[in-house]
């Protein structure tokens, strides 16, 4: 069984399609196999990159200064994958971002060491 494909006649001319005539305003449909390309409805694409916004790549093209300042924030996890994200620079990294964020991880530590301690 072949997928039924809706032509719509936009135009104030009757147009043809499989031999039939649509007129001006109406809508017919037809078997998937007999409508031109250009009457087809575009394939329907998801993009991947506009649905899955990833907040951390969009704060890792900001300088070190604003980096810094929205590291308390952050979860570990994403201070983790932070650092990983820059490490992953290689030699461009940059070595105060990856001080400052070795340095929120480590106070993160102490204060949960500290707060179990209690």
């Amino acid at each position: 069984m072949t997928e039924k494909v809706p032509v719509t006649n936009n135009t104030k001319m009757a147009i043809y399609v499989a031999g039939t005539m649509i007129p001006p305003g109406e809508t017919r449909h037809f078997d998937s196999n007999q409508v031109p390309a250009e009457f087809r409805p575009a394939p329907q694409v998801e993009p991947e990159d506009e649905t899955q916004f990833d907040p951390l790549a969009e704060l890792i093209a900001h300088n070190v200064k604003e980096i810094t300042a929205a590291l308390p924030g952050l979860s570990d996890e994403d201070l983790e994958r932070l650092g990983d994200m820059e490490q992953a620079k290689g030699e461009n990294a940059r070595k105060s971002l990856l001080n400052a964020i070795a340095e929120a991880q480590l106070t993160r530590a102490d204060a949960k060491a500290n707060g179990g301690a209690n």
